[in-house]
């Protein structure tokens, strides 16, 4: 059973602490005062700590419900529905074509789900003192510092330099507050990280299974060096990488143990979003949004929206018969009578419901073939390529594919070709799970990657639809612009360049 329901009890903690968000919603100002008193007497007893630490897993349902829109589909992996009309889902869109404004009502969801988090990250770390079991109270800063990184590593991603935020603050104090420089950001994560991978366990079992363990921290942490990629935090990343892959976890048998909805948090799995069908409140409703237009109950229960369409390009990219392909997406669906619809649709989050929007499947942040992956990342981008740096590849690969398939030196023997083998395997190995966009902006390979896309993509070069025409992605489109309602509270604030 997944542990993380939301009682009476956490509904009220998350009410009281979201009540904190800095600029990331309109009413902060007007629910301050209120708020204040009620949390400073609601945290007395380490069980309501607890609860308040539940509530941040809580809150990364609405991180996890908008990133995909921000991430797979500003990839070369997915798409718009090309068969759906130029002015349907306008938002979504302009996302993919990279030309959405600081008004678009996606981009402002995700920023305030992130602050969300961040927040009440921040309101359990003030809280701490309650909590005199030593063990305990390291295990609930760790999680609290874990997550409050999870989130800021997406947020500078995303926008570049934003606001760092290590208390709950007033409508007021936020109007003051400026955007701090993307490497401040990032030393800020890098230290969480490492305080979170000191204090928590290194392994969660029982009723605390799904909390985050000291070998997520570190892959995460392995992950932000990696993306920072100074010598330092290079030797670093190697130095934390190499731990994990020591430690707790292994690889699953087969990649389709991985996603089964009767394996969740498998011995692969560091890091997840709980999901649970079964109309409690806690379901996921990706499996609705993925499924093809009018699919009706063909392929989920309750028809389907046609988002995060797989591109072309990345239905070829599979060779033929990688179980991951079928364990991750579709070309066809059958319909009535067994009739065949040519439909590209994602399958990696489907399992058996019986209402809307209210799927089983865990959301996978991060698994052990990331580690594997990332380590061998570092050793190339510090040494060039080596017999250890390709033998983690080739554990991930072979997996798939088979012993037959393992690379040899001698095929990726240079540095860039080495990088290109690892990009490859990765957007295999972790498609749609929000991997792509952020793989390439931390190898530096975005821009050359997305113009190819457009420029091969039919949908984006269609005659007939030249509304629809995408150019070359330019050097500051990588970067989202702050939402405008963030500028209409601190006009102070500067907009990232080209919006």
């Amino acid at each position: 059973m997944k542990k993380y329901k939301l009682s009476i009890k956490s509904l009220k903690v998350l009410f009281l602490s979201t009540a904190f968000l800095f600029a990331s919603c309109d009413e902060t100002l007007d629910l301050q005062p209120i708020s204040e008193i009620g949390v400073g007497e609601f945290y007395t007893t380490p069980a309501e700590v607890n609860l308040a630490v539940i509530s941040i897993y809580n809150s990364l349902y609405g991180m996890q419900n908008r990133e995909w829109l921000l991430t797979e589909i500003r990839s070369d992996n997915t798409y718009m529905n090309p068969n759906s009309t130029e002015t349907k889902d306008l938002a979504i869109r302009e996302v993919d074509r990279f030309v959405q404004s600081s008004q678009n009502i996606y981009l402002q969801e995700y920023w305030k789900a992130c602050y969300r988090t961040i927040n009440l990250s921040n309101v359990v770390l003030q809280n701490l003192g309650v909590v005199a079991d030593e063990e305990l109270r390291n295990q609930y800063e760790g999680e609290a510092r874990f997550l409050r990184a999870h989130a800021y590593f997406n947020l500078v991603r995303l926008w570049g330099g934003v606001f760092i935020v290590e208390t709950p603050v007033s409508g007021t104090q936020a109007k003051t507050m400026d955007r701090s420089p993307q490497s401040e950001v990032y030393e800020f994560i890098a230290n969480d990280l490492r305080l979170a991978s000191e204090m928590l366990p290194p392994s969660q079992s029982g009723a605390n299974l799904g909390r985050v363990a000291s070998d997520a921290a570190k892959t995460l942490l392995g992950k932000v060096l990696l993306t920072t990629g100074n010598d330092a935090d290079l030797a670093e990343a190697k130095t934390v990488l190499t731990e994990v892959v020591s430690g707790n976890f292994s690889l699953q048998a087969t990649y389709g143990a991985v996603f089964n909805i009767g394996n969740e948090y498998n011995n692969e799995i560091m890091f997840a979003v709980r999901y649970q069908s079964g109309s409690v409140g806690l379901g996921s409703p990706h499996p609705n949004f993925f499924a093809p237009l009018q699919s009706d109950n063909y392929v989920v229960f309750g028809n389907g929206d046609g988002l995060n369409v797989p591109t072309d390009n990345m239905s070829q990219a599979y060779t033929t018969g990688d179980p991951r392909k079928a364990a991750s997406m579709a070309d066809t669906w059958l319909g009535f009578n067994g009739a065949v619809r040519q439909d590209k649709h994602v399958t990696k989050y489907n399992s058996t419901f019986n209402a809307v929007d209210d799927g089983g499947n865990d959301w996978i942040i991060l698994r052990y073939a990331d580690a594997l992956l990332l380590l061998s990342e570092a050793i190339n981008e510090q040494s060039g390529p080596n017999a250890e740096a390709l033998g983690y590849l080739n554990q991930v690969r072979t997996r798939s594919l088979g012993a037959d398939s393992a690379l040899e030196l001698a095929n990726v023997s240079t540095y860039f070709d080495f990088k290109i083998a690892l990009e490859n395997e990765r957007r295999l190995e972790f498609g749609f799970e929000n991997h792509r966009w952020f793989d390439l902006v931390r190898t530096g390979r975005a821009e050359v990657v997305m113009t190819q896309h457009f420029a091969t993509e039919f949908q984006y070069n269609d005659p007939a639809h030249p509304s629809l025409n995408t150019g070359p992605l330019q050097h500051y489109q990588i970067f989202l612009p702050i939402p405008q309602y963030e500028i209409d509270l601190n006009p102070n604030i500067a907009q990232n360049t080209g919006y």
